[in-house]
């Protein structure tokens, strides 16, 4: 009996944490538009990758803004301005509901970086981050956030580490407004010091000695 018991808890076990979350594109980034527009937009997908249906729950967390812009969080059932930092929808299995992130500049030249996670309110593990930066400035084009090298620790006091630096040649540090603030030839070494960047977020573009592209992440400085 205690046998089967336990195979009934751990059969129940699996069940539960089948579900799985994705979101599509994460990161996302809107560049180099007008701050006299009305709008910008980041479109993200959430994924109900699981077999049952999942009661979700999205969290909006704006790390940084400029002042005089306001935000709204997107998805299936509505749109949500800054008073709603938190709402529920519902996604059977397979469904696909977006989760849009739109700031509205009111005419300020400026900058965005803001996080919405998306989490099944049944299991908190089964949860998924997405990453939305808005710029009226002009980072890199078509380049885009896309985390492909991995830094850590994140976010940095001194320094950070390169997972897979051998590949790099060259670092570009970016503020979130699109000034670059540091350039680095790092010839593929791991560890970068960012001492005498000031507290903040920034974006970190690693390209090969190829000239080629190789990862771009947001990076926060404490």
């Amino acid at each position: 009996m205690k046998k089967l018991y336990l195979l009934a808890l751990i059969l129940a076990f699996s069940l539960s944490s089948y579900a799985q979350t994705s979101l599509e594109p994460n990161p996302v980034s809107v560049e180099n538009f007008n701050a006299d527009d009305f709008e910008a937009v980041a479109y993200s997908n959430v994924t109900n990758d699981g077999s049952s249906i999942v009661i979700y729950s999205w969290t909006r967390n704006v790390i940084e803004m400029t002042e005089g812009w306001t935000s709204a969080i997107c998805d299936l059932n509505q749109c949500y301005l800054e008073f709603v930092s938190t709402q529920e929808f519902i996604l059977p299995p397979g469904e696909v509901s977006n989760i849009d992130v739109h700031v509205y500049p009111d005419g300020i030249e400026g900058s965005a970086l803001i996080e919405v996670t998306v989490e099944d309110t049944d299991n908190p593990e089964n949860a998924v981050t997405g990453v939305y930066l808005f710029s009226t400035g002009f980072l890199s084009t078509p380049e885009r956030i896309n985390n492909a090298l991995k830094i850590y620790p994140n976010p940095v006091v001194s320094e950070f580490i390169i997972q897979g630096a051998d590949m790099v040649e060259r670092i570009e540090i970016y503020n979130i407004s699109g000034k670059l603030v540091k350039e680095i030839q790092s010839f593929g070494q791991g560890s970068i010091n960012v001492d005498n960047l000031g507290t903040g977020n920034y974006i970190v573009r690693m390209w090969s000695d190829a000239n080629v592209q190789l990862s771009t992440n947001v990076l926060t400085v404490q």
